[in-house]
């Protein structure tokens, strides 16, 4: 079997921990945290904010150390900060202590040991195959979007916010971190081996990509329109999903039936994953791109008409579909447009510009509930931003493509 296979698994592992507990898990330590120190869900929420603020200046920072360096050490690294950083979050002894370690051990993880560094690590392994490794190991995020909450929700029932932290700490050193120490490998060359074999033409026009430095890149004029592309997008898809469950209750549905949406959006995602992933090992990626643009409006329209039950299913649905096709593409996407050796600097300077595009989509649509009483109307707009993220996308080159 060829090792970059090993390395997928080893990236779905660290995906499914840090993504699973980071993007999936957080809301389920809210209120213990709040009864625990006596305070208000906005100092709660200061842990997110401060820990997304940070990750503008590390995310930069890791894209350069996972040029520089050895992906490996640094993902090694990642594994033992984010254990070290959730320990210290359960011995957190003041709401400002929790967020500091919250914020700390977020932004540390998400740079070193995330989709960033699983997908310039993945990219160095693959090239005919590129956009289905990257696929595979995507869906990490969904497998432990299902696994860690459960794991949490059956922790905290047990022993409380503290102890379900130390026990996740715990996994981390016990299963992901063996899981990167035996897998992940920077390049081939370290193993004497090669790269998977792919068109010639791609591989020379790559190793003419190699030399790009920050300033190279900041002047590359589809590293704008990519990122202001994905950023809008990204916008869009976050404030909506973050708001699905009380979109489904405010409509008369029950707490169950809300659950099942956002379920409904994991499965699908899962199946996205495969069938973009495998996508963009065949097709245009920009056309990949703009077909899960294309969902996300699709997914709004639906949703905005305040439909039965079932149609919010299928709205739902195509939400995961599209989300399934963001994180492989982007990947893909990144190596053709930077090449190998610029990946991790280009994608980690692209970080910040989507933090910063996806922050106002959250006080976008409270606002607009807030003073129309309805979701229809910010349902709308984020379609038509999805709109302008593909008109953005459109005078975007990519080699080979």
């Amino acid at each position: 079997m060829f090792y970059g296979w090993r390395i997928v698994g080893g990236a779905f592992t660290a995906q499914l921990f840090v993504v699973g507990f980071f993007t999936y898990s957080v809301s389920l330590l809210v209120a213990p945290v709040r009864a625990e120190f006596g305070v208000s869900l906005e100092q709660v929420m200061y842990s997110l904010t401060s820990a997304t603020f940070l990750g503008l200046f590390l995310q930069p920072l890791g894209g350069f150390l996972i040029d520089r360096y050895s992906v490996r050490i640094i993902m090694i690294t990642g594994t033992l900060l984010c254990a070290l950083g959730l320990y210290a979050l359960a011995a957190s002894t003041s709401i400002t202590q929790y967020t500091l370690a919250f914020a700390l051990t977020m932004s540390v993880s998400n740079s070193l040991v995330g989709p960033m560094s699983s997908s310039a690590v993945i990219s160095r392994w693959f090239s005919s195959s590129r956009g289905r490794a990257l696929g595979i190991a995507a869906l990490g995020t969904s497998v432990g979007g299902v696994l860690i909450p459960a794991l949490i929700s059956h922790w905290l029932d047990e022993g409380g916010w503290r102890v379900a932290v130390q026990n996740l700490s715990y996994c981390i050193l016990l299963i992901m971190l063996p899981a990167v120490i035996l897998t992940i490998r920077s390049k081939p060359a370290d193993l004497g081996l090669s790269a998977e074999v792919g068109n010639q033409a791609a591989s020379a026009n790559t190793e003419q990509r190699q030399k790009f430095d920050m300033k190279a890149i900041l002047s590359t004029p589809g590293f704008w329109y990519l990122g202001l592309s994905l950023g809008l997008l990204f916008s869009a898809y976050s404030a909506v999903l973050s708001n699905l469950t009380p979109y489904a209750i405010n409509l008369g549905g029950s707490k169950e039936q809300a659950s099942t949406l956002i379920m409904s959006v994991a499965i699908a995602g899962f199946c996205g994953k495969i069938l973009f992933g495998m996508a963009a090992d065949k097709f245009s990626l920009k056309a990949a791109l703009w077909v899960a643009q294309a969902l996300v409006a699709s997914a709004f329209l639906v949703l905005a008409t305040e439909p039965e039950y079932l149609w919010m299913l299928v709205g739902s649905a195509l939400l995961g579909l599209a989300a399934g096709g963001m994180l492989p593409v982007w990947g893909a996407l990144m190596a053709k447009v930077f090449g190998l050796a610029s990946f991790g600097r280009a994608m980690g300077l692209m970080g910040p510009i989507i933090t910063l595009c996806v922050m106002p989509g959250f006080a976008i649509i409270g606002r607009m509930y807030d003073e129309l009483g309805t979701y229809a109307n910010s349902l709308v707009l984020f379609a038509c931003v999805c709109c302008v993220a593909a008109i953005i996308l459109k005078p975007l080159r990519i080699p080979e493509d």
